[in-house]
């Protein structure tokens, strides 16, 4: 069973990276974890694997939890699965499988956006329509993109755009096409909160523009390499179709289809599993994407989202018992995710499901699991 998923995996990276069936094949076959031996990382006390693992069994049996998770705490860990990657093939879930991380993919664009930023090409309180001299509105910044201020409707809310069928994928260039084709009466006053995914579709777009790269390619080359994240990558699925992904999104045990919104990148997208995100957590923690200054600024309050908590440039954020957590959670088609840094301590925790059913997991409780 396993030697199946690495052959699928490695299928899916080749084809997206190299245009092939080839890419890492061989080599990933013979490594453990997906390239990634984390045995050596000694195991969470007791008492915290206990009450993980209580925490997931209950909610595994209640229905709410099909997937996998990743608690870290000073260099322990443990990690898990409950249920199944594919319900069809009575397939199990395991650690290492990659799934769809909904909006938490927006993280990662977040990032992009800020190493731009420390690279020279572009700065946050840049006018849109400097980098998209097409976009009719000409009075937001990339800032208000990032902190979700810009007050433009959501694109999933709307018609798709004229020459988009609903058996083709949008693209980022569409978003922006139907967004200038809606009437002034579609747009709120910048400035108050107003969660978008249009805000993160545009920000790919002039990743786009400024760089001559695919926003797929950007990333990759950018922050999942230096990461060490050989596996993840932003979905292609004119490239590898959402039905060949060893892992599927579900409803109460029935798949999700594919749909035009699915082309679209920077506000969903990626592809990763639970060590790739330690992976991810670990190099946010050295300078080796982003110097001290971006992660000052990408993880500063911009504008509140309720009573105790607020977000920032591509993350969200709260103070619980005193310690400030960063963090991105998500829902697309099947898909919940969960991504939770402390910046006070060194703890992470990451929960991917891919059965949605019943209420989102208790982040508070998820929290406390690692004290």
């Amino acid at each position: 069973m396993r030697f199946w998923r690495f052959i699928a995996v490695s299928i899916i990276v080749g084809t997206l990276h190299c245009g092939s069936t080839r890419g890492p094949l061989a080599s990933s076959i013979a490594e453990s974890s997906m390239g990634h031996d984390f045995r050596q990382n000694p195991s969470l006390d007791t008492s915290c694997v206990h009450r993980i693992d209580s925490f997931f069994n209950a909610v595994y049996r209640s229905g709410i939890f099909n997937g996998t998770y990743l608690f870290f705490r000073n260099d322990s860990l443990i990690q898990g699965a409950r249920g199944f990657s594919n319900f069809g093939a009575r397939q199990l879930a395991e650690p290492n499988d990659l799934f769809q991380l909904a909006s938490v993919s927006k993280t990662f664009t977040g990032v992009s956006i800020m190493k731009m930023q420390q690279d020279g090409l572009l700065n946050i309180n840049d006018s849109v329509h400097w980098h998209l001299p097409d976009f009719r509105r000409r009075n937001l910044t990339l800032r208000h993109l990032l902190s979700h201020t810009s007050g433009l409707p959501d694109y999933f809310n709307l018609a798709l755009p004229s020459g988009v069928t609903p058996s083709q994928h949008m693209r980022n260039e569409d978003v922006l096409r139907l967004i200038n084709d809606q009437s002034y009466r579609m747009f709120a006053r910048p400035g108050s909160y107003d969660y978008s995914n249009t805000n993160y579709a545009l920000l790919a777009l002039i990743v786009e523009r400024k760089t001559g790269m695919d926003f797929r390619e950007y990333a990759r080359e950018a922050i999942f390499k230096p990461a060490g994240m050989r596996y993840t990558h932003i979905c292609n699925y004119d490239s590898f179709p959402l039905v060949r992904y060893p892992v599927q999104g579900y409803k109460s045990g029935q798949v999700y289809d594919d749909l035009p919104h699915n082309g679209t990148t920077g506000d969903k997208g990626v592809y990763s599993n639970v060590y790739e995100m330690l992976l991810f957590d670990r190099a946010l923690r050295t300078d080796l994407i982003l110097h001290a200054d971006a992660k000052n600024a990408m993880f500063t309050p911009q504008v509140a989202t309720s009573s105790e908590a607020h977000y920032g440039l591509g993350w969200r954020m709260r103070v619980i018992d005193g310690k400030k957590w960063v963090f991105h959670n998500g829902w697309w088609k099947g898909f919940r995710t969960y991504f939770w840094r402390c910046l006070s301590e060194d703890k992470m925790f990451c929960v991917l499901t891919n059965n949605v059913r019943g209420s989102f997991l208790p982040t508070i409780e998820l929290v406390h699991l690692l004290d």
